[in-house]
């Protein structure tokens, strides 16, 4: 819309808010499709959560609930009005090059409503695929497992820890909602148990400072560093509180960077008092339980839930005009796929945001890339030096993780569709202009509002957003009468003039010596 462009939208469900929208239980239609469970809340704090121009409402707690975060996303469909763009109750099932693609770009599409109707096709000028990796879960298959007497399900079947009540139970998967739906079964289980065959990486979502962990994490200075610095700050606030080796929660491999964390502050409380007991990797099921890589062996377990990720698959695409499992399709930046004759498909929001910050602001910065993409203000590469940057990337994966995969530290990978966009904050440039904006901006955490201070579309509200950084996470829970700045605040602008001052002296250091 901010392109000129005529939107149309296409949602299968009669409301918006997709994988937000609670069910009590799973969509008959689509029952491998994610799903919210009852305890689920946000592992992004307040500050970083969200559109860059519409901030979270100032009541929140500083991490909100799933039915806050979908009123959170209706209010931003009835602000900007664009309910009238969605096709409701439709369902695509086919997309394609259109006959006069080669020349076009164009793409033609397939859909039906819900109540039987017959198919019906259109044909667009470009496509974006917003449905991300969240539309089909992954079921592991071991060895006697088909034996087993007992119930076995996937995570996003999961609502609520009622039906476990006395129940022995074993969650697979150290990832978030492995921990989370691990913590609530072990709330009125008899027993349960979490298997992880990669160790366990726990990261608070408070740090011991008692601010939100991610907020100092995600301070523009911190990302200066090497990647591995952010990691090493999380794993320095986990070591405070606890000893992982001693609770039985062993180690990730540290030769490569963990797929998964735990972003649950309750999860150590479980584990200490005995509700959750940690063992390895399955190793096969018996009749009646499971035998784990260590040799040790769980039995008379009533049920095994697998929270074990989803398929990369997109079901209406054929194989054949995007192929290969999604890390083989070679999507360049992680949205366009370069083997195709024309730039004119998008893939929206097939990433996993690693590091601190919020996957709704990271594919919110997709798209304004994608937009100006079509509308001719960016150029992409040519397709040869796509491939290779896509392969690169590739390289650079199987080194850090030991497989492909889409994770992503979202501020360098904003930063850098941002550059591409000229929506990225020149520090210099602010640094003259304004002053104490410029501290802000390099010691406060980079709110999504940061990529809209200048460039196309920006916003008027983004200074004060920044500037407020600090106070936003707790606007919802503060005591009515404690009043004025915060005393971090004034921490943090002794240290960001300190280091400020620091990165201005290297520099006249370096251009004296060069």
């Amino acid at each position: 819309m901010e392109q000129g462009f005529e939107p149309t939208a296409f949602e299968r469900q009669g409301v918006l808010g997709g994988t937000w929208v609670y069910r009590e239980s799973p969509d008959p239609l689509h029952p491998e499709a994610a799903a919210v469970y009852h305890c689920l809340k946000t592992n992004t704090s307040k500050a970083l959560f969200g559109y860059s121009d519409f901030r979270p409402p100032p009541e929140w707690a500083p991490y909100s609930t799933h039915r806050q975060c979908l009123e959170y996303f209706q209010s931003y469909a009835k602000t900007f009005q664009l309910g009238k763009y969605i096709r409701f109750n439709t369902e695509v099932t086919k997309l394609y090059p259109a006959d006069d693609y080669e020349t076009t770009g164009r793409w033609r599409l397939r859909f039906r409503g819900q109540a039987n109707e017959d198919a019906t096709e259109e044909e667009f000028d470009a496509v974006m695929i917003c449905t991300g990796f969240y539309s089909n879960a992954n079921l592991p298959v071991y060895p006697g497992q088909n034996t087993f007497m007992g119930g076995i399900s996937t995570g996003n079947s999961y609502r609520n820890n009622f039906k476990y009540l006395n129940k022995k139970v074993l969650v697979v998967g150290g990832g978030i909602s492995g921990g989370d739906i691990g913590i609530d079964i072990s709330n009125t289980s008899k027993q349960t148990f979490i298997s992880s065959r990669n160790g366990y990486t726990l990261t608070p979502l408070i740090g011991s400072n008692g601010w939100p962990l991610d907020i100092y994490t995600s301070r523009r200075f911190v990302q200066l560093f090497a990647p591995n610095f952010e990691m090493w700050i999380a794993t320095r606030e986990s070591e405070k509180r606890f000893q992982p080796a001693e609770l039985g929660l062993f180690p990730p491999n540290r030769g490569h960077w963990p797929n998964g964390s735990v972003l649950n502050d309750n999860f150590i409380n479980q584990v200490a008092c005995g509700k959750i007991i940690p063992k390895p990797g399955i190793q096969c099921f018996t009749k009646t339980g499971v035998v784990f890589s260590d040799g040790s062996e769980v039995n008379d377990l009533d049920h095994v839930m697998f929270c074990t990720g989803y398929r990369n698959t997109i079901p209406f695409l054929d194989d054949s005009e995007l192929p290969g499992p999604l890390g083989e399709r070679g999507l360049y930046s992680y949205v366009f796929p370069a083997k195709m004759t024309h730039q004119t498909l998008a893939c929206i929001g097939f990433i996993k945001v690693l590091s601190c910050g919020s996957p709704i602001s990271v594919i919110e910065m997709q798209t304004r890339w994608v937009a100006q993409v079509w509308a001719g203000n960016c150029i992409l590469p040519s397709k040869e030096e796509m491939l290779a940057a896509v392969h690169d990337r590739n390289e650079e994966h199987y080194t850090r993780y030991g497989r492909e995969n889409h994770q992503i530290e979202a501020i360098p990978y904003m930063d850098q569709l941002a550059s591409r966009i000229g929506c990225y904050p020149s520090f210099l440039k602010v640094l003259f202009s304004d002053p104490l904006l410029a501290v802000y901006m390099f010691y406060s955490p980079v709110v999504p509002s940061t990529y809209r201070l200048m460039g196309p579309h920006k916003w008027n509200g983004a200074r004060a957003a920044i500037l407020n950084a600090w106070n936003t996470s707790f606007e919802g829970t503060r005591c009515t009468t404690r009043s004025g700045q915060m005393p971090e605040i004034t921490q943090a602008l002794k240290f960001g003039l300190f280091a400020l001052a620091f990165v201005l002296l290297f520099i006249i250091i370096v251009m004296l010596l060069s």
